[in-house]
Parts: C-alpha cells; structure tokens; sequence
C-alpha cells in the first residue's frame, strides 16, 4: 500500500466521523453508557486527539506514553469536548495527521519500524498505520452504538457515508 492509498483511505473516514460527532445531543455530552466508559463528550475528543497521537507515533514512535497502563491511566482523565470542539480538533489533527504521515518515504512507511506501545514492541510502520485506522473505526463505531442506545435515529449509512 502507497501513503498515498493509505491517506486517500483514511481521508474517507473523516466525513462520517464529523457527521457522527453532528448528531450527538448537547445535553447528552456527560452521558456514558457503563461508569467505565468515556462519555459522549471525552469519546470525541478521544476519536479526535488521537490522531495526532498516532500521527507521532507512526512518524518517529514518539506517543506521550510509553506503555498501555500508562496510556489507561491517562484515559481515566480524559478531556471532553463539545461537538464545536470536536470537529475542530478533529480537522485540525487531520490535518497534521497526513502532514507527518505523508511526509514518510514510501520505504520509511512500508519497511520501517517504531516502537508501539500497544503492541509492547518495535513494531512495522505500516502495521502502527493500519492500528490507527482500526483505533479510530473502532471508537467510531463505539459512539454510533451509544447514539443508538440514546434513541439517536442512525443507520449504517452513518458509519461510512456520514
């Protein structure tokens, strides 16, 4: 896969996400679904953040933490965000995304590794982009379910269209 291919992939999950993050209720912000889980509000800001993060992490291994637990314990004091907020963040760390990606050579994406704390181990850059796709398609899907337990009219369509 070609960094090109691999933005041009991820560029079609940011629409749907942002029209996902749009239907959200304002009042709805705090709700979690189990107490261990993020609210509405802290999983947008999850689902946005984390693309910096994973920007870093595929571009030079550097992520802010340097092992799970850690990255757990962070989570527990994660920020919220209004929908406003979130979208903002989520085009702003987009942006910076493909920018150090997309930086990459083609040798450096496809035959290069970093340290990856999730998988505990130098682990190939291609392999850390792929988890990033899998990270943000995971908690996408996650805040659809909660729209849906809230009554929030969405359908597949959500997922992959917006």
């Amino acid at each position: 896969m070609t960094i090109h291919d691999y933005l041009t992939y991820f560029d079609d999950l940011i629409p749907p996400t942002e029209s996902l993050f749009r239907m959200v209720p304002s009042d709805k912000l705090e709700w979690k679904p189990t107490e261990n889980s993020f609210s509405l509000g802290q999983q947008m800001a999850h689902i946005a953040g984390a693309l910096e993060v994973y920007g870093h992490g595929i571009a030079d291994g550097t992520w802010g933490f340097t092992s799970m637990r850690e990255r757990f314990l962070m989570n527990r004091r994660a920020p919220s965000a209004t929908t406003g907020e979130a979208i903002e963040t989520l085009h702003q760390q987009y942006a910076l995304f493909k920018s150090l990606v997309g930086a990459l050579s083609e040798e450096e994406f496809n035959h290069g590794e970093v340290e990856a704390p999730q998988f505990g181990k130098r682990t190939p850059r291609w392999r850390v982009a792929m988890l990033a796709a899998e990270h943000h398609v995971t908690h996408k899907a996650e805040l659809f379910m909660c729209l849906k337990m809230l009554g929030v009219k969405v359908h597949t369509g959500h997922l992959y269209r917006g």
